[in-house]
């Protein structure tokens, strides 16, 4: 009760009351133009501040509006790039099959004489370069130890275990591995054997070379075939440096392999040699290593 007593209260009201009688009064005496005018000035700031509270809302409901649409838009556009992204990737495989079966093609026709099955990597010993694979292929697809694995660029290495669905091949550049070989320009002969050392670089070595050899940078080396594991004729790879051995009196050249082991494991795909093709049928490459 205390507020209807108030001065607050009491002000409100009179405040009220001439503003419904002076606008009456002067409506009686004609004066409607003016009542209209004051009336219309008095609710200027009010029909001001209604128009901004109406664009605010006008802004905020477009706000959000235009968020959805956006927000379609970029479905839209996350979508296409996923179907762009899937198409360039079934692409990039079909490619990859499509180099590797020209590169498998060409093998076979290079090599008729050889008995060829294609193979591919499920795993790679960990580190820079991949010197031992575990392939898809065991003895129940005839696989067994000591047979060449190649790819299309040259010699991998070979077959060392087999089990029932899959084989484990050690390379070139494994301290276990070695080879007959001979040099493309001048038939220089020698082994090439893998070097710890060397195979951090992914290189190996041709040692056993005559001191007299005529050998240089750059000449190509093959496959000797003098042993039991590597037919004649595989490319092995390059002589990138030669040096002498001063305690045998021969020289030992350094060989740079055909086949990228650091990059192997890209290619996903190798080449196990089976056998020979013959009129007779074929012949197992099964003797033991070299």
């Amino acid at each position: 009760m205390k507020f209807y007593r108030s001065k607050f209260f009491i002000i409100c009201v009179a405040v009220a009351i001439v503003l419904v009688l002076v606008p009456s009064a002067l409506s009686v005496f004609g004066y409607t133009d003016l009542v209209r005018s004051g009336l219309k000035t008095v609710a200027k700031p009010f029909e001001w501040c209604g128009s901004k509270v109406s664009e605010a809302v006008s802004g905020f409901v477009s706000v959000f509006t235009e968020y959805d649409k956006l927000k379609e838009e970029n479905e839209e556009l996350r979508e296409a790039l996923e179907n762009a992204e899937n198409k360039a990737y079934e692409n990039s495989v079909i490619q990859a099959e499509n180099d590797w079966l020209k590169s498998y093609l060409k093998v076979k026709t290079d090599h008729p004489q050889f008995a060829i099955t294609d193979a591919t990597i499920v795993s790679r010993q960990a580190g820079n370069y991949a010197t031992v694979l575990t392939l898809n292929r065991g003895t129940v697809h005839g696989i067994k130890r000591n047979m060449s694995v190649i790819t299309a660029d040259g010699v991998f290495g070979y077959v060392n275990e087999v089990g029932l669905d899959w084989c484990k091949v050690v390379s070139l550049v494994e301290t276990a591995s070695s080879v007959s070989a001979y040099t493309d320009r001048t038939g220089t002969v020698g082994v090439v054997e893998g070097n710890s050392l060397l195979r951090e670089d992914g290189l190996c070595r041709m040692t056993y070379i005559d001191a007299s050899a005529d050998i240089k940078v750059g000449d190509k080396v093959y496959t000797g075939g003098n042993g039991k594991i590597y037919p004649d004729g595989l490319l092995i790879g390059e002589v990138v440096s030669i040096e002498a051995d001063e305690y045998s009196r021969t020289l030992v050249a350094h060989i740079e392999p055909a086949v990228d082991f650091s990059d192997i494991g890209a290619t996903n795909k190798v080449m196990i040699i089976t056998g020979y093709n013959t009129t007779g049928g074929t012949k197992d490459e099964t003797s033991p290593q070299e």
